[in-house]
């Protein structure tokens, strides 16, 4: 059995450090960006669905994904704060939303009919005020779920709040989580930022569902350009054969008879009359007339190929 190294040593620095064997690898870039757009749209519902719940414009925009341990991006957090989190079932891992408390005071007041001019400066919530926010966090949190329900069906679960995220326990002990920052405007006011952290408990096997779902396009667009050539190539098309064109003149037009011989002028040393083959009065190629047997016949001698002019 070969025993893990139990630390680092970084190139260039003579600092050492113990090195995590629960630590989870990151995310590929590329993997991510295929959860962007679906992020995006749920920063838009976010921001329609608290437009609706404070009377007033909330604009929401994703700004960056990162891609950190809980442990670091909890200890980053100001405490105390204000900290939402719920299951996303039928996953596993708690998702938590972290939103600043001059926010949450923002929202309230605009929730209660006032202007959010005037704000208490302070970083704790009062117990009127967590009962309060409970109402705005079930809005967001039920903006969650709908855009990924082309992929997979996700509930939310039990929603828990909490004044700090230290108390908040997402998984085991370093686990990778994809952190999500909003950034979020109510009216002319300036911008806050909502913070939400995916474990890749939640966040792997969503990536997994959109794999599988663009694959499956993929291949359903490839069969569908096989069947529409299949139709295209299988459509009647109406080929001519033609004789070269000759010339007579007014008087020799005005004395046809029915019964009457019109004599192509080629000369028969020149070998057999070439006939032009048209398709849609566009050039396709050339042909002679041969015996089959008692029919007459046209067999092909040249064909425009796809790149002449």
């Amino acid at each position: 059995m070969v025993e893990a190294p139990s630390t680092v040593v970084a190139a260039g620095s003579n600092r050492i450090r113990v090195f995590d064997l629960h630590r989870q690898e990151t995310v590929e870039r590329a993997r991510l960006r295929r959860l962007q757009p679906i992020l995006e749209t749920v920063a838009h519902r976010i921001g329609s669905s608290l437009t609706s719940a404070i009377r007033q414009p909330a604009h929401v925009e994703l700004v960056s994904l990162e891609q950190r341990t809980w442990e670091e991006h909890s200890s980053s957090l100001p405490d105390p704060t204000f900290v939402s989190s719920a299951v996303l079932l039928p996953l596993e891992g708690r998702v938590v939303m972290q939103i600043p408390v001059p926010l949450v005071l923002e929202l309230l007041d605009f929730h209660l009919g006032g202007d959010g001019a005037n704000q208490p400066d302070r970083a704790q919530l009062t117990e009127i005020e967590r009962a309060l926010v409970g109402t705005l966090t079930d809005v967001i949190w039920n903006e969650l779920p709908p855009p990924f329900a082309t992929l997979v069906s996700l509930n939310v679960g039990l929603v828990q709040n909490s004044s700090s995220a230290l108390l908040v326990q997402v998984g085991r002990p370093g686990v990778m989580c994809l952190i999500v920052e909003l950034a979020v405007t109510i009216a002319d006011h300036d911008p806050e930022t909502i913070l939400l952290s995916l474990p890749l408990t939640v966040l792997l096997p969503v990536l997994e569902h959109i794999e599988r779902h663009q694959s499956s396009e993929g291949m359903e667009g490839m069969v569908d350009r096989k069947e529409a050539r299949r139709r295209i190539l299988s459509v009647p098309m109406e080929l001519k054969v033609e004789y070269p064109p000759i010339s007579l003149t007014p008087a020799e037009l005005l004395s046809l008879r029915v019964g009457d011989v019109i004599h192509i002028e080629q000369e028969p040393s020149d070998g057999p009359y070439e006939l032009q083959l048209v398709v849609q009065d566009t050039p396709f190629g050339t042909g002679i007339l041969v015996e089959n047997g008692n029919k007459l016949v046209c067999t092909v001698v040249s064909k425009r190929e796809s790149g002449d002019e």
